[in-house]
């Protein structure tokens, strides 16, 4: 069970120093710098806006790693959140318009079927 005299009795030097990351500033950095080229790469091959939002999202993590207020935190905290629910929505309408746009090339292949030259 848990001794809660253990949790008074306990001296400073022997707790851990909180941290808001759990991993060190340059794995971040990678993380960062890998998921801008990957959300890039997929906006200029896909042309989904919310690719490019996400882009632009990512980043925006490194401002924790300065010393900001509480207030700026919360404002950051505030840009992502929005700008998730941004790409979210973004993603979902994105979608809905591809499914009610037929693509070219299925109309083209339809056109040139054998079942549609004989039937004229």
């Amino acid at each position: 069970m848990l001794n809660f005299n253990m949790l008074t009795t306990m001296e400073l030097t022997e707790i851990e120093n909180p941290s808001l990351f759990p991993f060190p500033a340059p794995l971040h950095i990678g993380f960062v710098i890998i998921a801008v080229i990957f959300f890039l790469f997929r906006f200029f091959t896909d042309k989904r806006p919310f690719q490019l939002i996400m882009a632009i999202a990512v980043p925006i993590s490194l401002l924790l790693r300065l010393e900001l207020s509480r207030q700026g935190f919360y404002i950051v905290g505030a840009i992502e959140l929005l700008l998730l629910i941004v790409a979210a929505i973004t993603s979902i309408a994105f979608k809905k318009k591809i499914a009610e746009k037929p693509e070219p090339a299925a109309e083209a292949a339809s056109e040139n079927a054998p079942e549609a030259k004989s039937e004229e």
